[in-house]
């Protein structure tokens, strides 16, 4: 029961001392930007948002637990609380597993960012300007990171100047060769919000379904059309149909598939005997599945017994409802794909005209809106017609990665990382930074990986 080729296993109880040096580093290296004084009263102030929050989310109040408006702090909050085992236990699992990766990573390229020009400003201005939105610096730290380590000799921020419009974010150079280069971080696109938005109210109809009969399930959905277009009771008469009857329900219609059956409870009961568990987490839904796969989307709704000091976790489950979807619809995908373009004319406008340009794009996938092949030949075509008018655009990089909420015994935090490259006008392919990978000092595998 306790092996780690079985799903059955028990947290381990000894050797979690352990502290990652790596993300301390970044954590550090990032506070030096203010004066002491103004970090310290930031973060305590984040702690006590998050104690407070924690507390009513304990509650089923589930309200904001950080303040928008200081994010990074937030980050810097949860970065420190997975490298440091004293603080551990305030790691907040469904946020912290992406956090805890990008320090790490930050981290470990911080001998060689200290080399990049006005690094430190950029870090300064993550932390006050840009403190509410700090994922756009973030990524251009990773960029930045990748070039001086992959044999660029300067590498340099440019800084912004009021009045004269916007510049690129970074300027590269090695012997005569010399690159403009625009960094692009987006998550989803309004449409692919929009989806998920609809499909979670789908799915909280669902859930309410099973609290008001008291009766746990689990409903796995392909839907085939637009989940936009459905409307929140979609799935109502399908759990209704599962109530009703005395075993599994099935469909298949033009519109989703899917199956409801009786949330099966041995596996999880069989581990909760011995440990908390993150109520909603990817190892509960392991345990009900018997399998997590990092692409479905999901929301869990129940009543449990929050553990002892540790009220997110649960120690007992009395009732739940587990929604699984993934939308298969080729109109969905066309339509995140039309933001692809979108991003990369807007940066393009950023680049000058008297040198060769690339934009990096970073997409961080989330759940089950990660990286399909139909949109990646989308982009593919979309770039090959793409008029760069008078600017230097000769390349554009998709970086895709995707933290991913590990379930394995031994394993803490992880990155699925792939990268495309599309060159532009079809013109010669030329590349300033060739399979590389932003999470990795090695480069990517040839190949697509979609």
């Amino acid at each position: 029961m306790t092996g780690d080729s079985s799903r059955l296993w028990i947290a381990p109880r000894d050797s979690q001392g352990w502290h990652d040096e790596y993300v301390l580093a970044a954590v550090n290296w990032l506070c030096q930007s203010l004066p002491m004084a103004e970090i310290d009263k930031r973060m305590a102030s984040t702690e006590s948002y998050f104690q407070t929050a924690k507390q009513r989310w304990a509650q089923g109040d589930r309200v904001p637990l950080y303040d928008k408006q200081d994010t990074i702090s937030w980050y810097l909050h949860q970065a420190l609380r997975y490298a440091d085992p004293n603080l551990r236990p305030d790691f907040f699992l469904p946020e912290g597993y992406r956090i805890a990766p990008l320090f790490r990573r930050l981290g470990q390229l911080l001998p060689n960012l200290l080399e990049v020009g006005a690094v430190d400003e950029r870090a300064a201005r993550m932390l006050k300007k840009d403190k509410g939105q700090p994922d756009d610096a973030l990524y251009e730290l990773l960029v930045a990171g990748a070039y001086i380590s992959r044999g660029w000799g300067k590498v340099e921020f440019l800084d912004e100047t009021p009045g004269l419009g916007k510049r690129n974010d970074l300027l590269i150079e090695r012997g005569p060769e010399h690159w403009a280069i625009e960094c692009k971080r987006t998550g989803r696109s309004g449409y692919a919000y929009e989806e998920r938005i609809a499909a979670e109210k789908i799915a909280q109809n669902a859930h309410s379904l099973s609290k008001g009969q008291r009766k746990s399930f689990v409903a796995l959905v392909q839907y085939k059309e637009e989940i936009i277009e459905l409307g929140e009771s979609y799935l109502t008469s399908k759990i209704e149909h599962f109530l009703e009857g005395s075993g599994p329900f099935e469909w298949d219609e033009a519109s989703s598939r899917g199956v409801v059956f009786d949330l099966p409870w041995h596996d999880l009961y069989v581990v909760l005997n011995h440990d908390d568990i993150y109520f909603g987490s990817s190892r509960m839904v392991e345990l009900i599945l018997g399998q997590y796969d990092p692409i479905m989307d999901f929301t869990m709704d129940g009543t449990w017994t929050p553990a002892e000091g540790r009220p997110l976790h649960a120690t007992w489950v009395d009732q739940a409802s587990l929604v699984v979807w993934r939308s298969t619809s080729e109109v969905a995908e066309q339509r995140k794909a039309r933001h692809f373009r979108s991003v990369v004319g807007r940066a393009s406008q950023q680049l000058p005209g008297d040198s060769p340009g690339a934009v990096h794009v970073g997409y961080e996938n989330v759940g089950g809106n990660g990286v399909e092949r139909l949109r990646h030949q989308l982009n593919q075509q979309t770039m090959l017609e793409f008029d760069p008018g008078k600017t230097g655009l000769r390349m554009v990089y998709g970086n895709y990665f995707m933290p991913e909420l590990v379930t394995s015994r031994n394993e803490s935090c992880a990155v699925s990382e792939t990268l495309a490259w599309y060159p532009v006008g079809g013109g010669r392919e030329v590349h300033p930074l060739p399979e590389h990978m932003l999470f990795s000092d090695e480069d990517g595998l040839p190949g697509e990986h979609f």
